[in-house]
């Protein structure tokens, strides 16, 4: 089945909240899924298993260690918080846009992060890169970035240190939007769709008795 970013956005926001994110996350979570989308990259893979992850353990939460690296080693951070704080800190001392890169010790996930550097470079109007030791991106940069370029580096980026920083001009759009709409099986759509089954409320007497749903009685 083929689904529309907004499509992408409501399944992702659902299922994140459903498997432990809080609103703020779950709705951050929705919005990286359909700009994956309207890249024409397929996120389904990546949010499945950080909803099962999330659900089961928890993502580590961003922490400062060993002089300015962010992580804990051993845990890879979620891409979606560490993605919505960076873009909190924005100009902060701390932040990508103030005096030092970043550095992740290792980030679960990586191309649910990506959509967050190119929010980041639209808005500030700068280009972004993020590396690890042997490859790179920018967003916002001279030359826009295709779908290849971007999941091979997310693959390559699994387990891998990365550095972030901003460069002082951006040229143009970061990512061509795809003119096709992504896939999803049915079975991953249910996979997902199970743990937005979770922010149901189970239907008792005693809501129905209090005007929930269609009541007692459904004579429609």
């Amino acid at each position: 089945m083929q689904l529309s970013a907004g499509e992408w956005a409501s399944l992702g926001i659902k299922a994140a909240r459903g498997a432990g994110y809080s609103w703020g996350l779950a709705e951050e979570f929705g919005a990286s899924l359909a700009t994956l989308e309207q890249w024409g990259i397929n996120g389904a893979g990546p949010a499945l298993a950080l909803c099962a992850a999330q659900a089961v353990l928890g993502l580590p939460q961003m922490t400062e260690i060993n002089g300015g690296v962010w992580g804990q080693a051993g845990a890879p951070l979620c891409p979606v918080a560490t993605g919505a704080l960076i873009c909190d800190l924005g100009h902060s001392p701390q932040g990508l846009f103030g005096p030092h890169p970043l550095t992740l010790a290792a980030v679960a996930e990586p191309l649910m992060l990506l959509p967050f550097l190119d929010g980041l470079a639209a808005r500030e109007g700068r280009a972004v890169q993020i590396s690890t030791p042997k490859a790179a991106l920018v967003f916002g940069g001279l030359f826009p970035l295709d779908t290849n370029e971007i999941t091979q580096f997310a693959d390559h980026a699994r387990d891998a240190t990365l550095t972030l920083c901003a460069k002082p001009s951006r040229y143009g759009a970061s990512v061509p939007r795809a003119p096709y709409l992504q896939t999803i099986t049915p079975e991953t759509y249910a996979d997902l769709d199970r743990f937005a089954l979770e922010t149901t409320v189970p239907a008792t007497t005693q809501s129905r008795e209090t005007g929930a749903g269609a009541g007692l009685s459904d004579n429609d």
